[in-house]
């Protein structure tokens, strides 16, 4: 659900953890055999089998024939975003938020090899178990190709700090054509994230 009604606004402090809170990209990471988890109500955003951890679908790829690309131990860092929808309390998610957000995308080494610009997140309902769950799009545009995520997540379990997996395909460059998945993890949010990405075809 995306809310019309209210004009973006330019973050403060709180309305930032707020936004960070409903990121959908996530950076890559320190500990890749943790399970990752993700949504898939919306059959128009996921793909019917989820992977259980980074580990598993890298050795799974491994010696493939079918041109995979594996990239891991990324980073990235915020750089600016809006929110409507915020509720009273801008630490606490509500179903309708909408957030628009970009990223700064770092390989291991430390150097900036792209950006997320003008990813979105929306808040779509609550889970029985009272979680809240997330609808994200993000579009990477990288050094040597560009790649769109887009799909579902637990945003509460994202915030306690546990791995989350959306589908990928890549767009342009050494991506294209080639589908799989993007990794993300929330380490310090919305500030910083570990990311990772296994694209194969």
């Amino acid at each position: 659900m995306r809310l019309t009604a209210k004009k973006p606004r330019i973050l403060t402090t709180a309305a930032i953890a707020l936004l960070a809170s409903t990121l959908t990209v996530g950076v890559a990471s320190a500990d890749s055999s943790a399970p990752a988890r993700s949504t898939a109500s919306r059959t128009s955003a996921g793909a019917s089998h989820v992977p259980s951890s980074l580990t598993s679908l890298i050795e799974s790829v491994r010696g493939s024939k079918r041109g995979c690309v594996v990239m891991t131990g990324l980073t990235e860092q915020f750089i600016e975003g809006t929110v409507t929808g915020a509720g009273p309390d801008p630490t606490k998610p509500q179903i309708g938020q909408h957030g628009v957000y970009s990223m700064r995308v770092y390989n291991a080494a430390g150097e900036v090899i792209g950006e997320q610009r003008d990813g979105t997140t929306d808040v779509y309902a609550q889970a029985p178990n009272g979680h809240f769950l997330v609808h994200g799009v993000e579009d990477f545009k990288l050094n040597d190709g560009s790649i769109h995520a887009e799909g579902n997540y637990d945003l509460t379990s994202t915030l306690a700090h546990e791995w989350q997996v959306v589908p990928a395909v890549g767009t342009s460059g050494r991506y294209k054509g080639k589908r799989g998945y993007e990794f993300f993890y929330d380490v310090t949010n919305p500030f910083l994230f570990k990311l990772a990405f296994v694209l194969c075809g």
